[in-house]
């Protein structure tokens, strides 16, 4: 689950060009890619159309595709594909949930990559893009050059489970913050937190962005626990980030509609390279995560990064995942 940046979640959305590029050779512009559910997924080309196809995929579920994400790549030698997910980013409608689920979102990837005539391309991601490319490469293996991953997320409710109760003892201020978030006038007494949460982002406005907040406050301190706390973000963000965590909630209370055991299994079809790259120190999606995912995919390597969490323009992350990415 990225940890999103509200400066990345603001931006008017372009305008739809009447007719959508039809080819590879549009790097530098952007789109609106129309599919069912009266969904239009936001799509962005950067780079060299001449250069290595690479799809980029975004975290949350639901935080889009932020303008750094782009840097994590060589423009020289890449074609950048940067689609925003169903309902996330400047995707439209913003925070959608109607017709959103999984084997929508895998659905997507193959309809893009066909009406941009790519081929195949190497798909990448971190967190939830993670657990997407791999999905994706189970659909769709033919399509596929390699895959590489940061911090990897896996689907069903482990994961969740660890973040919304695990972490409580290790951080019980921040972990109190956000229950105490999730309580309150209209919020029934569930006993899982995620779900008070999903209520409360479902509540009238003030309620839905406080719990907004708070998530997005605790998935901050978690990912950098000695950091200083972030400033607030301004009202415009702040409803960004309620439509990007209903968007997760929404995602979340289903296991990411897909399971765990029947995913790691469908791993083992996965037959182009892998390459597994983690932060020893990551809380959000713990290193476990890739060891696991290790034992099923026949060709992952695996990239342990010392000192660092589940921030992927870290230092060391950022080293070892362009060393990758460029191979």
């Amino acid at each position: 689950m990225k940890t999103p940046d509200p400066q990345a979640l603001t931006p008017e959305a372009p305008e739809a060009p009447a007719a959508l590029p039809g080819s590879a050779d549009v790097a530098g512009t952007t789109f609106m890619f129309p599919r069912d559910g009266g969904h239009r997924l936001h799509v962005r080309l950067a780079g060299n159309p001449q250069g290595r196809p690479v799809l980029v995929l975004h975290g949350g579920p639901g935080s889009g595709c932020g303008p750094r994400l782009a840097e994590l790549y060589d423009p020289a030698r890449c074609l950048i594909i940067l689609p925003d997910q169903r309902g996330a980013g400047l995707s439209e409608p913003h925070g959608a949930t109607q017709a959103n689920t999984t084997p929508h979102l895998i659905d997507d990837l193959e309809a893009l990559r066909t009406h941009l005539g790519i081929a195949r391309w190497c798909v990448t991601g971190g967190s939830w893009g993670a657990c997407l490319a791999l999905a994706y490469a189970q659909a769709h293996p033919q399509a596929c050059t390699a895959l590489v991953l940061r911090s990897s997320f896996l689907p069903g409710m482990g994961n969740v489970n660890h973040f919304f109760a695990g972490l409580a003892v290790q951080y019980p201020v921040a972990w109190a913050a956000l229950d105490a978030a999730s309580r309150g006038p209209g919020v029934s007494a569930a006993p899982r937190l995620l779900d008070r949460l999903a209520q409360a982002l479902a509540d009238e406005p003030t309620r839905a962005r406080a719990a907004a907040l708070a998530w997005w406050r605790y998935e901050q301190h978690i990912a950098a626990p000695e950091a200083p706390p972030p400033p607030d973000p301004s009202p415009e963000q702040g409803a960004a980030l309620v439509r990007k965590y209903r968007l997760q909630a929404h995602y979340l209370q289903a296991g990411c509609f897909l399971d765990e055991a029947e995913f790691l299994a469908r791993c083992r079809d996965v037959h182009v390279p892998v390459h597994l790259i983690h932060g020893l120190d990551d809380q959000v999606c713990p290193p476990a995560n890739t060891r696991r995912l290790a034992e099923f995919l026949p060709r992952a390597q695996v990239h342990w990064v010392e000192r660092c969490g589940h921030d992927p323009f870290h230092g060391g992350m950022l080293e070892r995942w362009m060393q990758v990415v460029c191979l």
